[in-house]
């Protein structure tokens, strides 16, 4: 690999000497050159982490970009060359990365990305170009409503930086147009004045630039022009209410419509820019949610099938069921258990094989057993096999406990308790004895140098 073929590399002077020589040595391996001095065109390695050396920003240039130490890693890892993508007119792009992302580790991972990018991921709620937030929380909407009139700054969510990635260029969340809605009537309190007529008009011009989008006569562009109220360039729109704003326009629409066509003219606004009212943020993508497994999906487990019967809630065949759950390998067991008796009362083992012919129990239509005909199934297992069986999951499901626990307690493998257990006889205090000895042993021990 020689993806840094041509470029130049500068290593901040703070750099630990033992760290510069790795990253000299892998710069030179993937065909980079280090420079002694800044270099003109190419790229610093800072440690951007700490927040005095983010001075070192002051560097940046539209040919020269600061990146933090794991840069070249970075791109050993991705096995290419990472571009610089998060930049304007040649200078850091300001991200924001807000704390409505509660997740450190993810933060910290969006901060690295932007600087791989070149980009700048410290810049405050204010001068940010562009804010991430979760978009999950009441605070990403809150934050989208709060700068949806400020020019050229986006609210965006956590997948963001890697779509930007994907794509090689930055692109933001698109507006798409929305019916602004009906009209209502509504009457002058105040009289108009030029003045009026004139901020009207500009505000229309930035939110309904052309007239051919529809919207002008309805009531959600007048009642969002009174909400702008609470903001001090904006103080004038209180002298009416949003009725009267709307019926001033809709009453002399033709003469109006002209101031607007000539603010428009000279502004030359772009339709569908994020200000303009009736374009919404697009939907983002959900995620599609995964199929559940339904029940006969899942395997079916060894012995015969209990479709139709109804569970056992009590007596020794509810302590089975007990059994099982507690012990699910008890499940081949039971299966195993339920066989029939044969004609001269002994226990029949056998069950049926691939192509084998069925055991002498499933032919009780040949032998005239109109009774056990009916019935699906063999019969079930006697009460005394199943408390044996419910003894023997029982006591199994304990030992593996209890093992379980020494190994937990001391620090070792279950294999290696198993082991020493079945050794020396199954004696499990003894294990437990034996193991501690050996924990205690092994933390009296010296360390070595």
């Amino acid at each position: 690999m020689s993806f840094f073929q041509g470029i130049h590399f500068y290593l901040q002077p703070e750099i630990l000497p033992d760290l510069q020589e790795t990253l000299r040595r892998s710069i030179t391996e993937l065909g980079g050159s280090i420079d002694e001095n800044v270099p003109e065109k190419g790229y610093v390695l800072a440690d951007l982490h700490n927040p005095q050396s983010q001075q070192i920003f002051q560097l940046f240039t539209p040919e020269r970009w600061v990146v933090p130490l794991t840069f070249v890693e970075a791109c050993k890892t991705a096995g290419a060359y990472i571009k610089p993508i998060f930049l304007e007119e040649g200078v850091p792009m300001p991200i924001h990365v807000h704390e409505s992302i509660a997740n450190i580790k993810f933060r910290e991972a969006l901060y690295e990305k932007i600087l791989f990018c070149t980009g700048f991921p410290y810049a405050t709620l204010d001068s940010a170009r562009v804010i991430i937030a979760d978009s999950k929380t009441t605070v990403f909407g809150a934050l989208v409503k709060h700068y949806q009139l400020t020019p050229h700054k986006y609210i965006e969510s956590l997948d963001w930086v890697d779509k930007c990635i994907e794509r090689q260029e930055v692109s933001f969340t698109p507006h798409v147009f929305k019916n602004p809605g009906g009209r209502r009537a509504g009457e002058e309190r105040t009289q108009f004045t030029e003045e009026d007529e004139q901020k009207l008009c500009e505000w229309i011009a930035a939110k309904i630039p052309f007239k051919s989008t529809g919207g002008r006569t309805g009531n959600k562009l007048y009642q969002q022009l009174c909400e702008m109220r609470i903001h001090p360039e904006y103080t004038w729109v209180t002298r009416h209410t949003w009725q009267s704003w709307r019926e001033r326009y809709k009453k002399n629409a033709v003469r109006l419509d002209k101031i607007v066509d000539s603010i428009v003219s000279t502004t030359k606004p772009i339709q569908g820019e994020k200000w303009q009212y009736g374009y919404v943020r697009q939907d983002e993508e959900k995620p599609r949610k995964k199929r559940k497994t339904s029940a006969r999906d899942e395997e079916p487990v060894a012995g015969p099938s209990s479709s139709g019967k109804k569970s056992v809630q009590s007596g020794p065949s509810g302590q089975l069921s007990q059994a099982i759950s507690a012990n699910p390998s008890l499940g081949q067991l039971a299966g195993i258990l339920r066989l029939a008796p044969t004609e001269n009362g002994e226990d029949d083992w056998r069950v049926k094989i691939g192509g084998d012919p069925p055991p002498t129990w499933a032919k009780s239509k040949e032998n005239g057993d109109q009774e056990r005909a009916k019935s699906s199934e063999p019969p079930s297992m006697t009460d005394d096999t199943l408390q044996l069986a419910i003894t023997v999951a029982v006591a199994g499901h304990v030992l593996d406990q209890n093992l379980s626990e020494i190994a937990e307690q001391t620090r070792f493998t279950e294999e290696e308790v198993r082991e020493y257990y079945d050794k020396c006889g199954g004696d499990l205090e003894r294990t437990r004895r034996r193991f501690h000895k050996m924990r205690e042993h092994l933390n009296a021990l010296p360390d070595e140098d």
